[in-house]
């Protein structure tokens, strides 16, 4: 018996789990997960953008978890800085509150971050000055928003190809 997908929405096989996106995302590919979720590459069809979708684990599983999701959602929602992660969409393929068990998160894709581009290239005096200066941009805002990172590591700082960074505050 197969399961209904809700209009305008499919289902993707990523790595034996089963992601239930808009239609307008496309060509899913996983690029991490972590302790709360997993996050698949994806093209936007309207805007022809790359994006990050990131599925949460069991979000609703407990309270403590809800309360983690929440946070994230709240917090994403809110950061609107060239220099830090903001959200693009959030979405849900459950079609009823009583089935509402999975959300999406849609995110810049960044396609690296400055741990993997240090191990990578050696890096001039030049772009580490700028990618610290955009860094403390970054931190600049998420600190007047009175918000205090407690992770900040080379990973969580995206990187994009025209070398743009963007503080991460949840991986």
């Amino acid at each position: 018996m197969s399961l209904r997908v809700r209009p305008g929405y499919s289902r993707q096989e990523v790595n034996k789990t089963s992601w239930e996106v808009p239609d307008r995302y496309r060509d899913l590919k996983q690029v991490g997960s972590g302790a709360y979720g997993t996050v698949c590459s994806a093209t936007d069809s309207r805007t022809g953008a790359k994006v990050a979708i990131k599925k949460l684990y069991r979000p609703f599983q407990s309270e403590i978890f809800a309360k983690r999701a929440y946070r994230e959602l709240r917090l994403l929602k809110h950061m609107k800085h060239e220099n830090v992660i903001g959200l693009l969409d959030v979405f849900t393929a459950d079609l009823s509150l009583d089935r509402f068990l999975d959300f999406y998160l849609v995110m810049p894709f960044m396609g690296t971050d400055l741990g993997k581009l240090m191990k990578m290239h050696k890096l001039s005096e030049d772009k580490i000055q700028y990618l610290v200066y955009q860094m403390l941009k970054g931190l600049k805002y998420i600190h007047s928003a009175g918000i205090i990172h407690r992770d900040l590591k080379p990973g969580n700082l995206g990187i994009n190809q025209d070398c743009e960074l963007k503080v991460n505050l949840f991986t």
